[in-house]
């Protein structure tokens, strides 16, 4: 018998098919919860967060904690970073370039999340909300596109923060909207489903007496305990007990502010939550179930009180309360649930706390701010009429393209002008036109610690949306001088409002993790770990390490 030549066994090798190599079973949970706190800065869990003893700090204990987590774009707001969350991608791709912009067909500004089609669900003859301006799909899409039995569900103190971190295509979406309690719209639905139904009716008697007091009475002064005197308006820390609802006052608009301000509003959330929970019957099925809740009281008391002051301290005490509480319920349901905390942007102080400790903080007038850019460039090009569109603010320009036509002027010429007229202004770090940041590549990939201000602004601008020139105030600047709603606020490029907690906790081993990474990373990172495929996304999945 002839022997084989020497090559046909190497060469059987690599004919023959290799072994196919087990794969790993996805071993997903029935429940995922993603958490974001508004104007929840890493800042105010740095000071706040020693003193904590409930749910965040079980999450900063048990978690994996990215201490250095930012919001790589720069308008930072409720809309975009809800729309960053659970989509994966920056402010230009999702379209939400700002709460408000100027629509150019419209002629007028418009909501993130305004849809005149929508009709609310607790009042069909009032106009409602939905993701008509959202662009792409998110977390929740992917989950429901590629897991047989798969839901979606949100739910906020806002229409925006639910809505923008529900995706395109939610099993439900719900929001606060004052003394009616929570709705949703006709975009998702024909009707309120009945547990909604009944823990609205239940709320009616909550509702009518409220104070807000300390969480833990002190026994000496602790935070800050100022005011400040303004023309028409008195800014006061340290105030509580604060009157939110007293006997036979009217369950009104002005009742709905002063609620929104306290933390009573993340406590009828988290009972929303529950409710939720309970009538959907989450984390109880076969397949897993995602629930997205933002809790938005924070971001009201830091525009209305600050970040420092007492006020916030203890907003932060009861809200570690609420959130011990939410985990508890989750892992009740089931006890490999996973929960993801981060949070929309952050938030500074009072500039006029900041400038007593030493900040170069400042106001800036939107009104007249604009109003002597407007008077700069009629007097420059010798023409009465006027060259800038409304803007929703300072930051984000757009010009009146008729006028200029009427006018017979050189669109790049004002464009130059005003750009000179910025950036000579003391109040401006610097000022981009659309065509320059058209010319920006939005996915350079810097530390995101180091992006540029170009960088940011062009992660924020999207041609058919935003300004023909977006502005970077300053740091410590905020818009408005009292008498004002909000005397304090966000939306800069800075790392006071882009830094931000992200915490994992389920399956992973805790600890802290110091690198650099961004909020764009969230949504990529739970799609691996849930063993899907996501859409486009501008993030990148984070390094988890399982628990040995």
């Amino acid at each position: 018998m002839k022997s084989l030549p020497a090559f046909l066994p190497v060469l059987t090798q690599i004919l023959l098919p290799a072994p196919v190599q087990a794969q790993p079973a996805i071993l997903r949970p029935r429940l995922v919860v993603v958490i974001s706190v508004d104007q929840f800065s890493a800042e105010l869990m740095q000071t706040y967060g020693p003193e904590l003893t409930g749910g965040l700090a079980r999450l900063r204990q048990e978690g994996v904690f990215f201490t250095e987590a930012y919001h790589d774009h720069g308008f930072t707001e409720t809309g975009p970073g809800h729309s960053v969350l659970l989509s994966g991608r920056f402010p230009a791709s999702t379209g939400i370039v700002e709460n408000r912009w100027f629509d150019r067909p419209s002629s007028r500004l418009v909501y993130c999340v305004e849809d005149g089609g929508a009709k609310a669900l607790h009042a069909p003859d009032q106009a409602s909300s939905s993701n008509a301006r959202f662009l792409g799909d998110g977390l929740g899409d992917w989950l429901q596109a590629q897991v047989p039995g798969a839901r979606a569900f949100a739910v906020s103190g806002k229409d925006r923060a639910a809505i923008l971190m529900a995706g395109r295509k939610p099993t439900g979406v719900f929001w606060f909207t004052g003394a009616a309690g929570f709705t949703s719209s006709s975009v998702y639905a024909t009707h309120l489903p009945e547990w909604l139904v009944r823990f609205d009716a239940g709320l009616k008697g909550r509702f009518a007496t409220q104070s807000w007091l300390w969480a833990k009475e002190p026994t000496t002064p602790e935070g800050r305990v100022a005011s400040w005197t303004f023309p028409g308006q008195v800014i006061r820390n340290g105030a509580l007990p604060r009157l939110v609802q007293g006997a036979g006052m009217p369950l009104d608009k002005t009742f709905e502010g002063r609620f929104r301000k306290s933390p009573f509003l993340d406590e009828v959330t988290l009972e929303a939550a529950e409710a939720l929970l309970e009538g959907e019957h989450l984390g109880r099925g076969p397949a897993t179930d995602l629930l997205a809740v933002s809790f938005s009281a924070t971001d009201y008391i830091g525009h209305s009180y600050g970040t420092l002051g007492t006020e916030m301290r203890d907003q932060l005490h009861r809200l570690d309360r609420t959130v011990g509480r939410l985990l508890d319920d989750v892992r009740r349901r089931d006890p490999k649930a996973w929960v993801v905390l981060s949070a929309d942007h952050g938030g500074m102080d009072l500039p006029e706390a900041l400038t007593e400790s030493g900040f170069p903080a400042r106001r800036v007038n939107p009104p007249q701010f604009l109003d002597e850019l407007r008077t700069d460039l009629k007097a420059s090009f010798k023409v009465d009429a006027d060259l800038l569109l409304e803007s929703p603010e300072p930051n984000d320009l757009y010009l009146q393209e008729a006028a200029l036509k009427a006018a017979g002027l050189d669109r790049k010429a004002v464009l130059a002008r005003i750009q000179t007229w910025l950036r000579a202004r003391p109040e401006v770090a610097d000022a981009f036109t659309a065509e320059e940041l058209t010319a920006t590549d939005p996915a350079a990939m810097a530390s995101p610690r180091d992006s540029s201000l170009r960088v940011l602004l062009r992660r924020s601008f999207r041609p058919e949306r935003s300004g023909d020139i977006l502005v970077a105030f300053k740091p410590w600047t905020v818009f408005g001088v009292p008498p004002t709603d909000w005397p304090t606020g966000h939306g800069t490029p800075y790392a006071y409002d882009r830094r931000v907690p992200l915490i994992f906790w389920g399956p992973w081993k805790a600890g802290e993790r110091p690198e650099p990474v961004r909020t764009v990373d969230l949504a990529p990172t739970l799609a691996r770990e849930l063993g899907l495929k996501p859409g486009p996304v501008d993030g990148q999945p984070l390094d988890l390490t399982p628990k040995r």
